[in-house]
């Protein structure tokens, strides 16, 4: 069995619910884990298969005031009209709703 993705340290709990699009240069997952709380990670693969975690390249990170200010969880990444989005949720697991964040080209 491989692991695409492990824990990356004893204080981390699950790891849940994967969004992986392929680029030409090759493929990108947006996942939650949680510690004491849920946040989303980020991990890039060559051949979908050895994943290589780079979660402070996620692109998101919980708000300074509102509904998603103590958690973000469950990615949904998808690209539409030639831009790339992320579905997420927030605060209780999204008892709320749900957030749309827009990546901001360079």
């Amino acid at each position: 069995m491989l692991v695409a993705i492990d824990f990356a340290h004893d204080g981390e709990h699950a790891i849940a619910r994967p969004s992986v699009l392929r680029d030409p240069d090759g493929w990108k997952m947006w996942y939650s884990f949680r510690g004491e709380t849920y946040r989303i990670g980020y991990a890039e693969s060559p051949d979908g298969l050895v994943w290589t975690r780079l979660d402070e390249q996620a692109g998101i990170d919980v708000s300074a005031t509102g509904w998603d200010t103590e958690m973000i969880e469950y990615p949904f990444v998808f690209d539409h009209a030639g831009r790339r989005y992320m579905l997420y949720n927030g605060n209780g697991y999204g008892k709320t709703g749900f957030g749309l964040a827009v990546l901001e080209k360079d």
